[in-house]
């Protein structure tokens, strides 16, 4: 079931991308809203079969893949990830249903969208931290486009300062994942089989910080915040809703996986810290 959040809208998008070009024009509309209607109600269907008393991953699928790198396709999902995969489901059809029926290219457009839906959906089911990296950047490609095409007037300057922002975030973030490993001596990037609680306090809040500011851009936490205002304001309406609504909580949810959960002691450390800059935040905000 997991995997089927995953590769559902896959298969969709490849359907909509090689249907004729001499195919009625809501075809593309329709079989992307029958996807990811499809990809909400298998996410409804998890929730009623969760245990909410039981602690831990459930529904967990694990099939081997990279063994030298310790990459495996581990999913699973918790009482964390589960609304956010319900959320992603509910709020890609809510972006295909209000999107214009004549809206240019719309086999390209469609493609993109379910492929962005398929890239969160594997973020927050993924239970290795390198499988958790693959798909954290693969939703960059179809966002850039879906602003960079489909945008305003500046949509072009837009995508490409997104690019740029959260592919820095990326790379700190994937260099955190590798300090874990390598500093852990542990054999894969296993979420459950990472011990940080072995490293010195200090490699610890090295480590973290870097999750801190990597997952910052994606929230964003000021200053790392100027790419958003470009991105919602030349965004069509449709893909600043799942801005808003999906990818933004990517680094919230990469803060608490990530961040509290393998550093919970360097995380007391770094809390009056992150709690004043948050404050900060906010208050930049409402200003």
């Amino acid at each position: 079931m997991l995997s089927a959040l995953i590769w559902l809208p896959v298969i969709g998008a490849v359907f909509i991308a090689l249907s004729p070009r001499s195919s009625p024009a809501n075809i593309s509309r329709w079989l992307a809203l029958g996807c990811s209607g499809a990809s909400f109600l298998i996410a409804i269907l998890l929730a009623f079969q969760f245990n909410a008393l039981e602690a831990g991953m459930q529904f967990e699928e694990l099939l081997p893949w990279i063994a030298s790198l310790g990459l495996t396709y581990r999913l699973g999902v918790d009482g964390l990830s589960l609304p956010l995969i319900i959320i992603n489901g509910l709020l890609t059809w809510i972006a295909v249903y209000s999107t214009e029926p004549s809206i240019q290219r719309p086999r390209l457009y469609y493609s993109l969208v379910l492929l962005l839906n398929a890239g969160v959906a594997g973020a927050f089911l993924s239970q290795n931290l390198l499988l958790f990296f693959l798909f954290y950047e693969i939703e960059l490609i179809p966002l850039y486009f879906l602003i960079a095409i489909w945008g305003g007037a500046r949509s072009g300057y837009a995508a490409t300062k997104f690019l740029i922002y959260t592919a820095f975030s990326g790379i700190l973030i994937l260099a955190a994942f590798l300090g874990v490993v390598w500093l852990s001596d542990a054999t894969s990037f296993e979420y459950g089989a990472v011990n940080t609680q072995l490293l010195p306090l200090g490699s610890q809040f090295v480590l973290l910080g870097l999750l801190l500011v990597g997952f910052g851009i994606k929230i964003p936490l000021v200053p790392l915040h100027t790419w958003l205002p470009d991105a919602h304001v030349e965004a069509s309406t449709p893909i600043s809703v799942l801005l808003a609504g999906l990818l933004l909580k990517l680094g919230t949810y990469g803060l608490l996986r990530f961040g509290l959960q393998l550093f919970p002691e360097a995380w007391s450390l770094w809390a009056p810290g992150l709690a004043t800059w948050a404050v900060v935040s906010v208050l930049y905000g409402a200003f």
